[in-house]
């Protein structure tokens, strides 16, 4: 089973197999794997897993079927379930290098960086050479390191393992199609906190060059509109046009750039859809669900005749990274659904927000950066908090609540210091985390917080808490019953510093280097406190003991943080920012 027919095999559009089933009594595995595919294309995910469920408990000595279901349970970010089913598979196809790439993917989401790098060594001993194992191999990181050294380490094998691959570039252009398997999105590399660029060009220098000898007709230049007459064509693709971030971040820009100008494309490329993603569809003007391997989707993308593409989350998506080096419209741009230059010649711009970006700020962008007002976007205001008690949530009444709310992925090493300095300061100090990613990585960043409490001599008291994955309406709820949210070093809060100040929790900041780690200290300034963004480590952590341990102080942030909001949520200047923005880079050369 190839990549291809892999992902051809969970198509939400594979007309010609429902076409011959019987969905109302499935009796065969075939039968229920084509009702699983139903189940996708109409949104009912759970019902899917349980019909592919279904087609392995009758055939469980078929790969494809766990291999299937693995796929959609990693989709829904059920890692451990899907670490299980792949590993199933590659014990029916042990010689099947695609089945043991996908077990890597799993392996490293549960925080098992070596066992998935040993993943793709079986996968190359079956397959020499398969370029996704190639690459997986090469470029694997952790989400969750045990610390600084452990950080620097992988990020030296990852610098080495991308020397190689360029170093043996002529050896993979031998097979270049075989690059079209490839879903490695270097999405860990920006939480390491380090400059990226010549990491990121490098990365895409290698993909575009095997890439220009797979697909040459997906990276010709497209000539630009020459009716000046009709709107502006553009497209918004991402893999996450549902309830999530990005959904959150850029919703506004698919329903509220102005119709008289721009003819607007929604694309669900390679994503599960949901009830979010039918309102971006009755938003869009036309909108497209693709899925696939990474070719199919560029062709159906390019068959839009777009005057200009937009890679909301390139960084995130499955197959970002080819998809942004390729030519699929005249104009293409990036977003910063995943803040990080993607490194590619084929985008020709970066959109970003001014104010969160340094003055340095083109340095950090191979892409033409363009700086929208604000937050960049028109971002609705989370609805009010209801009425909550800490102890519905186990969170002792008298204690210094100290929230920091990021996935454990984004908790930098060098966070840790600010933390065990808070718990030396503050007897009382309850630190609290959530618990939404996986065993594997809980685990690890528990024991690595552990280590720096003993190193501290700081005896336990019950000051680490980690709250089970919740609904967002909880997750705000929590908010409303902490006294401060503790903001993460290098990769700051984003829709979660907006949750936060939406529900008057005062968040201290550190600025970063780069805009990544600067979106919580934008948003203060634009409210008007400024206050909470620390100069320095020291500095940090006195504001925070400061704004827990005194209420009347923190009672008037409160105030004021709410008293500003109106100049944080709901505002029309970015939106028409980025309509001009948009006219702009489809107008004439000078």
């Amino acid at each position: 089973m190839t990549s291809a027919e892999y992902n051809s095999a969970i198509s939400f559009e594979n007309g010609s197999t429902v076409a011959r089933t019987d969905f109302a009594s499935p009796k065969t595995a075939a039968d229920w794997a084509a009702l699983g595919q139903r189940h996708l294309a109409a949104n009912a995910v759970a019902q899917a897993v349980a019909s592919f469920e279904h087609a392995a408990a009758l055939e469980p000595q078929v790969a494809m079927h766990w291999a299937r279901l693995g796929k959609v349970q990693a989709a829904m970010r059920q890692h451990e379930a899907a670490e299980a089913a792949f590993a199933r598979a590659c014990t029916l196809e042990p010689l099947n290098p695609t089945l043991h790439v996908l077990l890597a993917g799993g392996l490293r989401e549960q925080n098992k960086p070596e066992e998935a790098i040993d993943a793709c060594v079986r996968a190359l001993k079956a397959a020499p050479d398969n370029i996704p194992a190639v690459v997986t191999r090469a470029l694997m990181l952790p989400p969750v390191y045990a610390g600084l050294d452990d950080l620097e380490k992988w990020r030296e094998r990852y610098i080495d393992g991308l020397a190689r691959l360029n170093a043996r570039k002529a050896l993979w252009l031998r097979q270049p199609r075989g690059v079209l398997g490839v879903e490695a999105t270097n999405f860990y590399l920006a939480y390491q906190g380090k400059a990226d660029l010549a990491v990121q060009s490098g990365y895409s220098d290698f993909l575009a060059s095997l890439l220009s000898a797979a697909v040459p007709d997906l990276r010709a230049p497209l000539e630009r509109r020459s009716d000046r007459s009709r709107r502006i064509r553009v497209g918004f693709l991402s893999s996450n046009l549902k309830a999530s971030t990005i959904g959150g971040y850029f919703g506004s820009w698919i329903s509220e750039l102005p119709r008289d100008r721009f003819e607007v494309h929604g694309v669900l490329a390679a994503g599960i859809p949901d009830l979010r993603t039918e309102a971006f569809a009755r938003a869009s003007d036309n909108f497209v669900s693709v899925d696939g391997a990474a070719d199919e989707i560029a062709r159906r993308v390019k068959s839009l005749a777009l005057d200009i593409l937009v890679f909301l989350d390139a960084g995130m998506m499955p197959w970002g990274n080819l998809l942004a080096n390729l030519r699929l419209a005249p104009v293409q741009c990036a977003a910063w659904g995943h803040p990080v230059t993607t490194g590619s010649t084929f985008v020709d711009y970066y959109l970003s927000c001014a104010d969160m970006e340094p003055e340095d700020a083109s340095a950090h962008y191979r892409e033409r950066l363009v700086l929208l007002p604000g937050l960049g976007t028109r971002y609705t205001p989370p609805p009010q908090v209801e009425s909550a008690e800490r102890a519905e949530f186990g969170l002792p009444a008298h204690k210094h609540v100290y929230l920091c709310p990021q996935s454990l992925f984004k908790i930098h090493p060098d966070t840790d210091t600010l933390l065990l300095d808070l718990l030396a300061r503050d007897e009382d100090a309850v630190l609290v985390f959530f618990a939404a990613t996986t065993r594997g990585q809980r685990e690890a960043f528990v024991r690595r917080l552990e280590a720096g409490m003993k190193v501290r001599g700081l005896p336990p008291r019950q000051q680490i808490k980690l709250l089970p994955p919740m609904s967002h309406g909880d997750f705000r709820r929590v908010m409303a019953v902490a006294d401060v949210m503790l903001d993460t070093l290098h990769w700051s809060g984003g829709s979660t510093s907006l949750d936060a100040l939406a529900t008057g929790l005062p968040v201290v900041t550190l600025p970063g280097r780069f805009m990544r780690g600067r979106q919580s200290a934008a948003m203060l300034r634009i409210i008007g406190v400024e206050e909470l963004i620390a100069s320095d480590p020291d500095q940090y952590v006195a504001l925070a003991l400061r704004v827990a341990n005194d209420g009347e102080y923190r009672a008037s942030l409160t105030s004021r943080i709410r008293d500003g909001l109106p100049r944080l949520f709901d505002r029309p200047e970015p939106v028409a920012a980025l309509a001009a923005a948009l006219e702009k880079m489809v107008s004439p050369q000078p």
